[in-house]
């Protein structure tokens, strides 16, 4: 049996054809009834976001892209950490713990 290089190409294009198109990000999972729209449910949300660029990121083969997307985790990740400095602010001060500013 002889392969040439055609057979080759023509099997290695077939293949890539067939292999899994592109990833779709799967839908944010919010509860259907947030009781508030205070800075837990605005915490979740940014986790979730979260979550699903890092998952997106780990497929993307262009290094480029994935730099971008950890510069982006980075940033939400600050945001994150502010928003949850001044929601234990707020619990301290509704808990009487706080020093008035």
């Amino acid at each position: 049996m002889e392969v040439t290089q055609q057979d080759l190409q023509r099997e290695f294009h077939q293949a890539r054809q067939n292999a899994g198109h592109s990833h779709r990000l799967p839908a944010l999972a919010f509860p259907k009834d947030i009781p508030d729209a205070g800075l837990p449910a605005i915490c979740q949300a940014l986790e979730s976001t979260r979550h699903l660029l890092e998952m997106y990121r780990r497929q993307l083969r262009d290094e480029n892209g994935r730099r971008t997307l950890r510069r982006l985790d980075k940033r939400l990740r600050a945001v994150a950490s502010q928003l949850q400095r001044i929601h234990t602010e707020e619990e301290r001060r509704k808990n009487g713990d706080g020093l008035a500013s």
